[in-house]
């Protein structure tokens, strides 16, 4: 199965606070071994799920919030894992010590992507169920998820080798939560500007070190405020840095980079029927 591109912007998990990357001291960029993120789509092409699925963004198109809680399994798990970098642990879902059931199980799921001291209406769940699913829907991606213990999930989860991405944070002299995912192949340049030369060439789903989200332009008397503007958005978005396997400082524009952690909905078999069996809603 052939992943579409996925443009969640990076630095905003949908309906999830921001995570600002940290203010870095001058760094010691030394050379690392690249690491690319892969996607387990095994069964993702299954003719009953691809059905299901496209169930669901029906009911999503007509705002249809009691379909989405007719599709959810009485006895859906929530995990909640950190937002950021993985930390390693394997963690269960949510308890549930009272038996909740079906809807109120995605009710209290949905509540998760709000604030925990307001108490929501009926109808403020609901919209944040539609707002669930369909943020968990919209990159259009399904792979096994390791959070959910294997199952199906929308969208994808990547997989990839943790102890070499925290050699590649190491040595690129950044904490772990400044690892993003590159949504795309990418050019980093040697300056924030689009005219100057492209040091490395990256490719989609390769795992960089992040250090500036929003790069200044210097600019000189001779360059007007128009050219500034152009150098500054590149012609698309604001640059970033990053630190490349070579040792070097890149620079790249128009960032649409991927966190490894996502609002996600996952799927199962329940007496021969496909149903959300389970969601995930990372967490501060």
């Amino acid at each position: 199965m052939t992943l579409p591109r996925m443009t969640t912007i990076r630095l905003a998990l949908p309906l999830v606070a921001a995570v600002l990357l940290a203010p870095l001291p001058a760094l010691a960029i030394q050379p690392y071994q690249s690491v690319t993120a892969t996607y387990d789509t095994e069964g993702a092409d299954d003719p009953g799920l691809k059905t299901f699925l496209e169930s669901l963004r029906k009911a999503l198109d007509s705002s249809d919030s009691t379909f989405l809680k007719l599709a959810v399994a009485k006895d859906l798990a929530i995990y909640t894992p950190a937002v950021g970098f993985p930390d390693g642990a394997a963690h269960g879902p949510l308890a549930n010590p009272d038996k909740h059931e079906a809807a109120q199980r995605l009710d209290e799921a949905a509540a998760l992507m709000g604030s925990a001291d307001v108490e929501y209406t009926r109808d403020d769940l609901d919209s944040m169920i539609l707002d669930l699913f369909g943020t968990a829907l919209e990159p259009g991606t399904i792979g096994k998820s390791a959070i959910a213990g294997g199952k199906l999930c929308a969208p994808a989860e990547p997989v990839f080798d943790r102890a070499k991405a925290l050699a590649m944070a190491e040595a690129a002299d950044v904490p772990p939560g400044n690892l993003w995912i590159l949504s795309e192949k990418t050019d980093f340049h040697e300056k924030p500007d689009a005219k100057s030369p492209v040091v490395e060439t990256l490719p989609a789903h390769a795992i960089v070190p992040f250090i500036e989200g929003s790069v200044d332009v210097p600019t000189d008397s001779a360059t007007t405020d128009a050219e500034a503007a152009d150098e500054t958005d590149g012609g698309e978005g604001g640059w970033y840095s990053v630190a490349l396997p070579s040792g070097k400082i890149g620079y790249a524009s128009n960032d649409a980079s991927l966190g490894f952690q996502a609002v996600s909905v996952c799927f199962g078999k329940v007496d021969d029927n496909w149903l959300v069996t389970a969601v995930i809603v990372p967490s501060l």
